[in-house]
């Protein structure tokens, strides 16, 4: 069997929810998926420092930040209601268990590198507020777009790179050789996030979609996300435990690999592409149809 990043996605939850001894084919796929995309990253000065690492960080934001894609542009101006449902339906399988891997990571920091990334955690689970978890906020997102919140429903429907997005915690939290990939990958996604999510928000507001709290929440807490992936790098870096060029990769890993499942996703919204996957708005069209 060739496996795929589907299957790949099976067994990392199979793993969390019954661990089983490791079968070497999923393990020998995933590294080289991962050593592809990490030798594919533009080669860069060494760094050699703290100071260094958070300067080349801090420029790799900005300079993403300030650059607003053609898709990003698509989905925030022109993207119709059912185009928006294929690209909340690309995401699903992570909104719906959203963070939930992150505890893996807990034991591989030291204690003090741990407390900013609780609160981190404390905030992705509404602050043990069923109604306020991030997870709950896709759901109610899913409910309104008439789309089911069962993730297997999804399974037969996303893209390859969709699956890839969600692997990657898997690797990032469970089998990197070093916790410092991961840090450096939140360290990432927590920064641009309020800068790239305002696509979503407008698009709510231009839809007439309510509950919009998913994004608009992201929005407002990742802000405070980023400055605590900051001092984690720091508790990291007093301990030395941070290895620099390794959360480098991280951040560089997380861009590549978020950056491929939105655009593969807006092109699929837009009918530029599809592997085949039957799309979850024309799925519950035909259910309805029936």
């Amino acid at each position: 069997m060739m496996l795929t990043q589907q299957h790949l996605y099976h067994y990392n939850r199979e793993q969390v929810v019954h661990a089983k001894a490791h079968q070497s084919s999923y393990l020998e796929f995933e590294a080289q998926w991962i050593n592809s995309a990490l030798a594919s990253l533009a080669p860069t000065p060494e760094i050699e420092n703290y100071s260094d690492l958070v300067d080349e960080v801090n420029q790799f934001i900005a300079q993403e930040s300030s650059e607003e894609p053609e898709s990003a542009l698509f989905v925030s101006e022109h993207m119709s209601l059912e185009q928006f449902r294929i690209l909340v339906q690309e995401f699903a399988l992570d909104g719906l268990t959203e963070a939930q891997i992150f505890y893996a990571i807990m034991p591989r920091l030291t204690l003090a590198a741990q407390m900013p990334m609780l609160r981190i955690l404390i905030d992705e689970f509404g602050s043990a507020n069923p109604a306020k978890t991030h997870t709950m906020l896709y759901q109610k997102l899913l409910q309104e777009l008439g789309m089911p919140d069962d993730a297997a429903f999804y399974f037969d429907k996303i893209e390859s790179s969709s699956y890839a997005f969600v692997n990657m915690f898997y690797w990032l939290t469970l089998r990197a050789d070093d916790a410092s990939y991961f840090v450096g990958a939140l360290t990432y996604l927590e920064s641009i996030i309020p800068s790239v999510f305002p696509c979503y928000t407008q698009a709510c507001t231009r839809l007439g979609i309510e509950n919009h709290h998913y994004y608009s929440e992201h929005c407002h807490i990742d802000d405070f996300h980023a400055k605590e992936c900051f001092r984690l790098l720091k508790a990291m870096n007093q301990s030395n435990s941070l290895n620099f060029s390794k959360a480098w990769d991280g951040v560089r890993l997380a861009s590549l690999v978020t950056n491929q499942a939105f655009e593969q996703a807006v092109l699929k919204a837009q009918g530029l592409h599809s592997n085949g996957h039957e799309s979850a708005s024309s799925a519950v069209q035909s259910k309805v149809a029936l």
